[in-house]
């Protein structure tokens, strides 16, 4: 049987209301996954002191982040490579004496050379 994954709540220890509750530790409890309700219970406060509280410019329109757990354990078993790396099997070896880049060129009847943007150069 294959069990639903089901978010989780984030978990509130209820505490005595604080004398100071600033809005970095509520963006913080937002952040966990405890919504209104849980900082209600969280601080001991009214649900009047909640709404006034979210009605401040920092707060207002916050709401708790869905905190989800997996079902399993997921490990991350790739090499990391740093950024703009290439990997070692998609390197090309470097040329240092190399002054210009090769194009690839066709001969054509009559002696012109043409390049793959087909500009015509007659060889003389």
């Amino acid at each position: 049987m294959i069990e639903a994954n089901e978010p989780t709540e984030g978990t509130v220890v209820k505490q005595v209301t604080p004398a100071k509750i600033t809005t970095t530790q509520i963006i913080e409890d937002l952040e966990n996954g405890i919504d209104r309700t849980g900082i209600q219970t969280k601080y001991g406060l009214e649900s009047w002191e909640v709404k006034q509280m979210f009605m401040h410019p920092t707060l207002k329109g916050k709401k708790a982040k869905k905190v989800r757990k997996l079902s399993f354990e997921f490990v991350d078993d790739t090499l990391p490579l740093n950024s703009g790396d290439i990997a070692v099997e998609q390197a090309e070896p470097i040329n240092s004496n190399q002054t210009s880049i090769p194009v690839e060129t066709t001969e054509t009847f009559h002696g012109t050379v043409e390049n793959d943007t087909n500009t015509q150069f007659t060889q003389f």
